[in-house]
């Protein structure tokens, strides 16, 4: 049995195809583009970041992609935590604006990827555990800002809370991730039943 596919079908799979490799060429390119205006402190984070870009670049498959950027929004934390310590809030800002893009970017490969994460998690999983160390992290460096410039690094955890709950809804499915539900006081009545 052989699957017939229209002329119509054909076509438009064919420009789906560029317009995907089109969307991961413009998401690395910005990536590039942002990183190598950052200026790190120290070159270990640098050469670090170069070696990930090189990965990132080089990766065709979507969850290749998601492992490199997890270790680049890692390296943005990493150095944002550094330049906080050095009471440097402009450039630990300019850190976590990257981490944030990071971020969304590894949710947009996952999201384009389409694959059921329920019954192949690979990359999946290792987001969400990867943001759960990272809001860690965010919480424990929102402490080096005064109240009035936690703006920023406020932002960041709110994309990370998003980033991680969308995972828990692809792993877990929506119908499994809502809160409990309480039950109704309008029915709910004292008595036993009998």
């Amino acid at each position: 049995m052989r699957l017939r596919v229209s002329d119509n079908d054909s076509g438009r799979v064919n420009a789906t195809r560029p317009t995907r490799l089109a969307r991961a060429a413009a998401i690395t390119l910005q990536i590039l583009v942002l990183t190598c205006r950052l200026a790190f402190g120290d070159d270990s984070l640098k050469k670090e970041l170069v070696e990930q870009q090189e990965k990132l670049n080089r990766e065709t498959t979507p969850i290749g992609k998601v492992k490199a950027l997890i270790k680049i929004s890692d390296i943005h934390l990493r150095s944002a935590s550094q330049s906080s310590k050095k009471n440097d809030l402009a450039e630990a800002d300019r850190n976590l604006e990257l981490y944030k893009k990071s971020v969304k970017d590894a949710l947009e490969t996952l999201k384009l990827s389409r694959r059921n994460a329920q019954k192949n998690p690979a990359g999946f999983k290792e987001f969400e555990i990867s943001l759960r160390k990272q809001l860690r992290v965010l919480e424990d460096l929102k402490s080096h800002y005064s109240f009035d410039q936690t703006q920023t690094i406020e932002s960041a955890i709110a994309a990370a809370k998003e980033a991680q709950k969308a995972m828990f809804a692809e792993i877990f499915g929506p119908e499994n991730t809502g809160r409990r539900r309480e039950k109704d006081p309008v029915n709910h009545t004292d008595q036993p039943k009998e």
